[in-house]
């Protein structure tokens, strides 16, 4: 009987909100699954993200200070559902990805020590008063799957992001509008600060909707750092591809 009137309930709030699939637009659908197996397995990308390489005093390979795992590359499907789940105040869409979230056998983290902080990057606060705070909905579901909890303790600090000192970092110091939009990000990155809160001795997990360069998880974990916490990885649903390859591929000489 409570199946019969559930299947009545959604039926009837199909015909007053209808809905279509934020990846490609299939009707009577929040997230299809052609869509979801856009997001089929973590991968790491850690090695793809400048702002987290750190490079070898003695000449040996460059290394990240933690595992970054992605869902997803940024593109197509993918992109667009994520961009419609961004943009817009959909909580049958919130229960899609947190259910495709927790679906996915977790990436190993070996440093991992529990119980652990689940922590989204900060978003706007009008976003978040708007209910579309997407990163606090992926923390949600990875705190579930890590056994860890899910705090909002990273926010942006006031005036950041449009000043700062030039400073590309692995990026190199290259000129022109793609150097300009790379070093914005990491300006946005250093204006990430943390709550008063103490986490020394705790493990802490970062979360984003996508990841870039890898400006804003470094950010992030200044921050958290700060507080003395230890970030153990790194989660994201889509990884944009490496902005150093697109940028090569563009000024190549045939």
């Amino acid at each position: 009987m409570a199946d019969w009137w559930k299947n009545q309930w959604n039926g009837a709030l199909d015909v007053l909100y209808p809905r279509w699939c934020a990846g490609c637009g299939r009707w009577d659908e929040d997230l299809c699954e052609s869509c979801q197996a856009q997001f089929p397995r973590w991968r790491r990308v850690e090695k793809q993200l400048p702002y987290l390489t750190e490079v070898s005093a003695d000449e040996g390979a460059d290394t990240s200070p933690f595992p970054v795992g992605a869902l997803a590359v940024y593109e197509g499907q993918a992109a667009r559902a994520i961009v419609r789940w961004k943009n817009v105040r959909d909580r049958r869409l919130d229960r899609a990805f947190h259910s495709l979230l927790v679906r996915r056998p977790p990436l190993a983290l070996p440093a991992l020590r529990r119980p652990c902080v689940v922590v989204p990057a900060p978003s706007a606060r009008k976003r978040v008063r708007d209910g579309r705070f997407v990163a606090g909905v992926i923390a949600e579901a990875l705190s579930q799957v890590y056994e860890g909890q899910a705090a909002a303790i990273l926010r942006r600090k006031a005036g950041w992001g449009s000043r700062g000192s030039r400073n590309l970092g692995a990026l190199g110091r290259g000129r022109g509008g793609h150097a300009a939009r790379l070093d914005t990000r990491g300006r946005k990155a250093r204006g990430i600060a943390v709550a008063d809160v103490n986490l020394r001795g705790i493990d802490v997990i970062l979360v984003d909707d996508v990841v870039t360069t890898g400006a804003t998880l470094a950010g992030a974990s200044r921050a958290v750092k700060s507080r003395g916490g230890r970030v153990v990885g790194a989660f994201v649903l889509a990884a944009a591809k490496d902005p150093r390859v697109i940028h090569a591929t563009g000024h190549t000489v045939t």
